[in-house]
């Protein structure tokens, strides 16, 4: 604490000095003035918490200093020292709320006494100044909070209108007058890392940094205000009561504030008219559909009317379909390659570039519906594992981070990406709940053997046992030293045999039989295998019955 000797005999001032335990009270730095105009000029800059001060100086005497001090410093304790026992200088101290009035001579007891009186006086106040100015920052920290609880009220909670009204009223936020109203909506990319970073990734300091170039431009005329609505973290509304039929210029001048100071420009769905405060949930969804249905073909535009594009009948419904591209998408899946993956992906991008319809709500909806194919993908071929793949699947998705459908900008390349590592990944899952190398080419043995009279492709083996034709093709050879064609037809000709030593069936069902397509190429592979024709296999056989 500090402390100030105000008296105009320097004896006075060095006795005080000596007599008062400084230390036992707390106060460690004490400073001396000659007058009370002496004490005047130096209190703003030293600050004492206590003044001991005389009451006849020259200049201005112990009253005037009283006077000056509880007008401009009430808070600063003093104590009046004096060798005259004076009932108006006493009636002054009560007055002035000073602590104690002390006649000189000066005893140690006595003074010290005092001192600790007027010292513990000022500690219990400042507790209680701290505790008030905690509440105050307490109040002003949930006031924000309280309005927009309210605001947002309008939009979720029509039951509750007529109360809410009433307290924004109250509360001075909107106007009692306030009649018809428009709404726009801001949309903040989430995937802007770099604007996030610098508010170090502090979502909360962002959008108070950009409440306020909104109410900068709305609350300097009274003529709307910016809050965050509860439940949509990326987004801000404006509720505007005058100047509604210059709402769209009013977003560009904030757009070119935000521009200013964040180097961004943001999108803005804004609602037709409607009153208040009944029509503000259907005005919030018109808004946010007039975010959803924005173009993203076009460049630097930024202000979506929901009025406009219906009048203009956009329909950004009608997007290409994604369920005409989901059995290529499987097959490339299925294969476990990169490069029918890609493929497949891509000639979906270039349908949608080709299409030239594209919106926020078009790019969630495919991502819906990929989704929605990769779980039936994983059902359908790895039950009944389908679970644990399907829960594999999810965790690894989800360190693949997602394009923003609300980026300022649209990068499909970034979406063709995104939905590339998807399918990849998809492939890996569904690779890694593959059967062992022996047991899956004995399955595809055991089926060539079953289904030798019909076509058997690569092709097909591949799509049936869900791996891709090279890994079949490898794995069949190192078991059977041969490729599968070979091995198919070893089969076909064994049964060839014992149908041929029947004479009653003819060269060409016998062929047909065993899954050849004509005689001649039966008969080709027939010699290339046993060294003799078909016809002389049965000969022979005939001559040995």
């Amino acid at each position: 604490m500090k402390a100030l000797i105000v008296d105009d005999e320097s004896r006075v001032r060095k006795a005080i000095r000596l007599l008062v335990q400084w230390e036992a009270h707390g106060i460690t730095d004490i400073e001396e003035a000659a007058n009370g105009l002496e004490a005047m000029e130096l209190i703003p800059a030293f600050r004492p918490h206590l003044v001991l001060m005389d009451m006849l100086m020259p200049l201005k005497n112990g009253v005037d200093l009283m006077e000056w001090i509880h007008k401009h410093y009430p808070d600063i304790k003093f104590i009046v020292i004096s060798g005259h026992d004076d009932f108006e200088f006493v009636r002054n101290t009560i007055w002035y709320s000073g602590t104690d009035y002390i006649l000189k001579p000066i005893e140690e007891d006595v003074i010290n006494q005092a001192v600790a009186k007027a010292t513990a006086a000022w500690k219990a106040e400042e507790q209680e100044r701290l505790a008030a100015r905690q509440q105050h920052v307490q109040v002003n920290e949930y006031r924000p909070v309280y309005s927009e609880k309210l605001l947002s009220s309008l939009i979720d909670d029509r039951s509750a209108h007529s109360q809410v009204v009433n307290r924004l009223r109250d509360e001075g936020i909107v106007p009692a007058q306030t009649n018809a109203i428009r709404l726009a909506v801001m949309q903040i990319d989430k995937s802007d890392h770099a604007l996030y970073s610098r508010f170090g990734h502090h979502q909360d300091l962002l959008m108070f940094a950009l409440l306020n170039i909104c109410n900068e431009y709305l609350q300097k005329d009274r003529i709307g205000i910016a809050f965050r609505p509860f439940g949509s973290p990326h987004q801000l509304v404006l509720l505007l009561w005058e100047q509604l039929a210059t709402v769209p210029t009013l977003l560009q001048e904030i757009n070119s504030g935000m521009f200013r100071t964040l180097s961004r420009q943001m999108h803005f769905g804004i609602s037709p008219e409607g009153q208040y405060p009944g029509d503000v949930p259907e005005l919030y969804a018109q808004c946010s559909n007039a975010l959803r249905s924005r173009d993203l073909t076009v460049l630097n535009h930024f202000i979506h009317d929901a009025e406009q594009q219906r009048r203009s009948g956009m329909d950004h419904h009608k997007g290409v379909q994604f369920s005409g591209y989901e059995d290529s998408w499987k097959l490339a899946v299925l294969s476990g390659q990169p490069a029918p993956i890609a493929e497949a992906v891509d000639s979906f991008l270039a349908a949608i570039r080709k299409s030239g319809v594209l919106t926020p709500e078009l790019l969630e909806r495919w991502d819906r519906e990929i989704d929605r194919f990769a779980h039936h993908v994983i059902h359908e071929t790895a039950n009944p594992s389908s679970e644990a793949l399907l829960k594999l699947y999810k965790e690894e998705s989800a360190t693949i981070e997602r394009p923003s459908p609300d980026k300022y900008v649209c990068s499909l390349a970034e979406w063709q990406q995104y939905w590339d590592q998807l399918m990849s990944l998809l492939a890996s899952a569904l690779q890694s709940q593959k059967q062992t190398g022996q047991d899956l080419i004995h399955d595809i043995t055991a089926f060539i053997e079953q289904n030798y009279q019909n076509d058997v492709s690569l092709y097909d083996l591949a799509s049936r046992f869900h791996v891709s034709r090279e890994y079949i093709s490898r794995k069949f050879k190192q078991k059977h030293g041969i490729n599968i064609p070979e091995h198919l037809n070893r089969i076909r000709i064994s049964k060839a045999k014992i149908l041929l030593q029947n004479p009653g069936l003819k060269m060409a069902a016998i062929s047909e039989m065993v899954g050849f397509k004509n005689e001649k190429y039966f008969s080709l592979v027939f010699k290339k295998q046993e060294g003799i024709s078909p016809k002389e296999f049965r000969k022979l056989h005939e001559k040995e019955a």
